[in-house]
C-alpha cells in the first residue's frame, strides 16, 4: 500500500511542465515600452552605430523627418520591381558631429501593423528631389529625400530611425 501511495506521487511529478508556484501568474510579461511617437519636423538626439562605416565608436546626431509622401513617381514613372509596389518617400534629415556612413536599413518606413518598406537604390528623376545626400566622409548637416519600395496594402503611417541601439520615437504624420 505504501508502494502504491508512493509511486503515484512520484508519477504525478512526472507528468511534463515545471512545477508552478501557488502564487505565480501563468500571465505573459508585459511587451517591452516602444518609443514614444512624435510629429514630423521634431528633432531627435541617437548614436548613430557607426559599424557601417569610417571611424571607431558610435557618432552622436540629431535626426528629423520633415515630410512623408506615398504614391511618389506615379506612372509613367518606372514602377518597382516588386511586384504590387509603389514608390513613396521621406524627407529626412541627419546632422552628425563625425562622418558616419548609414548602412541599410538606417531609415525604414513603416505601418501600424509593423510591415515596412524598403529602402530603394533606385534614383529616378520624377522621385521627391532632392535625394539625401550618400556623404558618410563628412561630418554636418545633411537633408533630403529617402525612397521606399513599398507593398501596395501598406499605408504608411511613421518614419524610424534603426542604425543605434536606441531607436528614437517614431515620427508621426499628423492623423
Amino acid at each position: 500500500m505504501v508502494a502504491l501511495v508512493l509511486a503515484t506521487v512520484l508519477l504525478s511529478g512526472c507528468r511534463g511542465g515545471a512545477a508552478v508556484d501557488a502564487g505565480a501568474s501563468t500571465a505573459a510579461p508585459p511587451p517591452a515600452p516602444k518609443a514614444a511617437a512624435v510629429k514630423l519636423g521634431t528633432r531627435q538626439q541617437v548614436l548613430v552605430a557607426s559599424s557601417f562605416g569610417p571611424g571607431t565608436g558610435d557618432v552622436p546626431a540629431e535626426l528629423s523627418v520633415f515630410e512623408v509622401r506615398d504614391r511618389v513617381a506615379p506612372s509613367p514613372a518606372a514602377a518597382p520591381a516588386a511586384g504590387s509596389s509603389h514608390w513613396a518617400s521621406a524627407d529626412v534629415q541627419i546632422c552628425r558631429t563625425r562622418p558616419v556612413a548609414l548602412g541599410y536599413p538606417a531609415w525604414v518606413l513603416g505601418d501600424d501593423q509593423g510591415r515596412t518598406a524598403q529602402v530603394s537604390k533606385v534614383l529616378l528623376p520624377q522621385f521627391p528631389q532632392p535625394p539625401l545626400p550618400d556623404a558618410p566622409d563628412l561630418p554636418g548637416c545633411a537633408r533630403g529625400w529617402v525612397t521606399f519600395v513599398t507593398p501596395d496594402d501598406l499605408r504608411p503611417t511613421k518614419v524610424t530611425f534603426e542604425q543605434t541601439l536606441s531607436i528614437p520615437g517614431a515620427w508621426r504624420p499628423a492623423a
